[in-house]
Parts: structure tokens; sequence; C-alpha cells
């Protein structure tokens, strides 16, 4: 497994994040989002998802209770374990056959077993953590499957608990993180609110972000099934990191990383491309971690998603409209951090009242086209008023005058025809007759402003 030093890794993880980065949003403009990016989702910790060194492996062992062996204790477990071990009518549903199957042939729960079990993994993990590294991962193996054999020997116990994560330990330190994962993801099963969450949040984040880097360095292909490298998933190593991120959130949404697993999440998608899933993650971290040290960058980097996911005038400005708010909040609550970016900012901004005018503009010649200069009007006046700062304002300026003597509407040539079909609606018919009698009775107070402009009717 690669390994850097902490030290290097930032030098390392902004090269990554940049080149990454750089074919979706291009050469120039987005330069300063590596290095956001770095900061804000990885900091300045390893690219390795964990230390091997042997005070970290015994610090993880020391964590745990020993098993309770005093005599009456296992007096007390003796009675209960005959009555775990009886046959009862529910065992015979479907969903409890394997149940059955193990309690027939001896399998089944038994504490006095799992504690043993239990003692035999803990002697089994001590050995492998004493051990050198290059002798330890065939013991944490062993005690991996030891610790999950006591643990399924005492199902809804202390014990049980303590097994399944010493279990994801073993796993873990024996490089086997996709085991590790699953281990970790039955104790929050079985005990949602277990004492090890902490500890399970950050191996799964360090696993998350080993397997996204390892993909980034070796990417796989749709096809491509692993079969014998067992610190990666079976397939796509990216979708189960990103799955990983998002099981930190939901699991623990109060946790320690529970703001992190969003925002790396989050950028994962913006280095991919994917701006709108990207966006989604950012305006998560906004609304549900308002006290999240990464709120600016949720603003800033969710400004930028949303402008790289418009996809034109022919399509809604909702995304326009919500970041032209990013900004002036960005302005509002992070006014040292707007200082630092204004110049973006700035340009940002232009962008987007440009991008708002062309959208209107479209409109207005769409009606153009169509010879609806009532219509066209309007939407000319508009951008003259909203938009003066913009190329469409002189555009409009002009066609304004030219379309000044032209009908509000189009002619129609047989409307002998249309008057066979009936109206569309009851809205439509009362509309036709304000329309009639505004014809017939004009006045200045009546006339629209595309009226008064010098639009006929």
């Amino acid at each position: 497994m690669p390994k850097t030093a902490a030290s290097s890794a930032p030098t390392i993880l902004r090269a990554t994040m940049c080149e990454a980065l750089s074919p979706a949003v291009g050469r120039c403009a987005w330069t300063i989002l590596g290095i956001a990016l770095l900061t804000l989702c990885l900091g300045c910790q390893s690219l390795v998802p964990r230390s091997k060194s042997p005070s970290e492996v015994t610090q993880a062992n020391n964590m745990f209770d020993s098993a309770d062996d005093s005599p009456e204790q296992v007096a007390a477990d003796a009675a209960s374990d005959a009555a775990l071990e009886a046959l009862t009518w529910d065992d015979f549903q479907p969903k409890n056959l394997t149940r059955a199957v193990k309690k027939v042939t001896g399998n089944g729960p038994n504490r006095k077993v799992a504690r043993e079990l239990y003692r035999e993994a803990e002697g089994i993990y001590r050995e492998a953590a004493a051990k050198p590294e290059n002798q330890r991962q065939e013991l944490f193996v062993a005690a991996a499957e030891k610790y999950a054999e006591a643990a399924d020997r005492w199902p809804g116990s202390a014990l049980q608990q303590d097994a399944l994560f010493m279990s994801g330990e073993s796993y873990y330190f024996a490089d086997y993180y996709p085991k590790a994962n699953d281990q970790y993801e039955q104790v929050i099963k079985a005990f949602p609110n277990n004492r090890y969450l902490d500890t399970i949040d950050q191996r799964r984040f360090a696993v998350a972000r080993y397997w996204l880097d390892k993909n980034r360095k070796e990417p796989e292909s749709w096809y491509a099934f692993n079969l014998f490298d067992q610190e990666r998933p079976w397939r796509d190593t990216r979708g189960y990191a990103l799955r990983v991120f998002d099981k930190i959130r939901v699991d623990d949404p109060t946790g320690r990383l529970a703001d992190d697993a969003t925002l790396a999440a989050g950028n994962e998608n913006f280095a991919s491309g994917r701006f709108q899933k990207a966006d989604d993650y950012y305006s998560d971290l906004r609304q549900a971690y308002p006290t999240s040290e990464h709120q600016f960058n949720a603003h800033y980097l969710g400004l930028k998603a949303k402008l790289m996911s418009y996809m034109g005038p022919d399509y809604g400005a909702g995304a326009l409209d919500e970041a032209e708010k990013l900004i002036k909040q960005i302005k509002r609550q992070f006014p040292k951090e707007y200082a630092a970016e204004q110049d973006y900012l700035d340009r940002a901004s232009a962008e987007i009242r440009y991008k708002k005018a062309e959208k209107v503009y479209k409109l207005a010649e769409y009606f153009d086209f169509r010879a609806e200069y009532r219509a066209a009007g309007q939407y000319y006046q508009r951008i003259v008023r909203e938009f003066d700062d913009t190329p469409f304002a002189e555009k409009a300026a002009n066609r304004i005058a030219e379309i000044s003597d032209k009908p509000g509407k189009p002619e129609q040539y047989v409307p002998w025809l249309v008057d066979l079909f009936p109206k569309r609606d009851k809205i439509s018919r009362v509309q036709d007759a304000v329309d009639a009698y505004e014809k017939a009775n004009p006045t200045p107070e009546a006339q629209s402003p595309v009226q008064q402009a010098g639009f006929q009717q």
C-alpha cells in the first residue's frame, strides 16, 4: 500500500485534485479550486488510510472491556444459554431458518462459547500487534474471523458490539478495507448509538478517501472486476467510496465528520463533472450544518457548481437565481473571504447577469420570429430596463425601434376557420372580450407601456 509522510501530503493532494478538476472546468478559471478542495476536504493528512505503527494497534486493543468470567456470571449464563438453544416455533419462519440450523447443529447462541472465542481472538490480536509489520496480516485476519464468530454466538450483547468492532479493526489493520467496512456497518446496524461511532467514522472516512485516491491513480474501466486486491472493493471503487461518505452522513448525522463527509462527496462529484450532484451536497452542507467550519466553502463551491450546472438559455434559470443569492450571502456572512475572492465574485456576478439577459433576449427573439411584436417588445423593454449593462441592451433598443410600427399580433388569414373551433377556455374568452373592448375604446390609461412606446394593437 502506498505510504506518504504527513508533511508532504498537502503538496501531493493539491496536485492530485487540480489534476482531476482541470478537464472539467478548464485550465485557467478554476486554478484556485484545487487548492480549496485540498484544504477543505483532505486537510494535511496522509493519503494512506491509517498508520501501521505498533502504538496505534495496541491503543485500539486497549479500548475494549475484557470478558467477564466470574463464576457467578458463568452460572447465570448457563441457564440462559439452555433457553436460547431451545427451538421455538418462531425459528421455523423462513427468515429465521438460518438461526434454526445453527441451533440444531450446536452453533446457536452460547455465552460461554462466545467468551472463549472472544478471549482467543484477543490473544491473536495482541500477537499480531507485537509482530513486525510484514508479518501481521494473516494474524489480524485470523483475529477478525474469531471476533466475528464470537459476535455471532451472543447476539444483542455488549460482547457482540465489542466483537464486531474489533473484527472491523482487525480487518482494517490487515488492509482488508472492504471487509472492515462491512463489519463497521454491522456494528452500526445492530447498535446505532454504540460507543465506537467516532472511531468508526474516522476509519470509514479514511478508507473512502484512500479508495478515491487509488481510483484516481489507477482508474477502473466500467467492466473491471477486482478478484485479488483485498484493499479495494470487488468493483466500482469510486462508487463504494461515495457510498461510504453517504453512510457516514446518514449513520451519524451529528458526528464530527458528517460535514466533512458531505463536503468530500460534493468535491468528488465536482471533480468528476457531476455539477448538479455536487450542488446537492453543497446545499445540504449549507442547510444541515450551519455551524460547520466549511460554510464558506459550501457557499463558494456551491456558487461554482450552480454556474457549471446551468444548461443554457433554452432551460430554466433557477440555478442562476440561486447563484446570485449565494453571492449576496457570501458578501454578507463572510466579508473577509469576500474581499479575498472579490475579483472572481465580481466576474461571476457579471456572468450571471449576462446569462439572464441572454435568456430574456432568447424569449424576445422567439416572439419576434412569430411576429408577435407586442410580446417581443415587452421582453425587449425588460432587457433595456433591467440589463442595461449587458450587450443585449443595445440590441434590444435597436429592435424596439425597428418593430415600433408593426402590429402587436400577426394577422389572422383565415378567421372564419378559427371561429369554427371553440375557445380554449373561459379565461381565453374573457381575455378576447377585454382585447376587443380596448381596441374599440382606446384610452391613454388603458394603453400598455408597449402601446405608449408606439406599438399598434
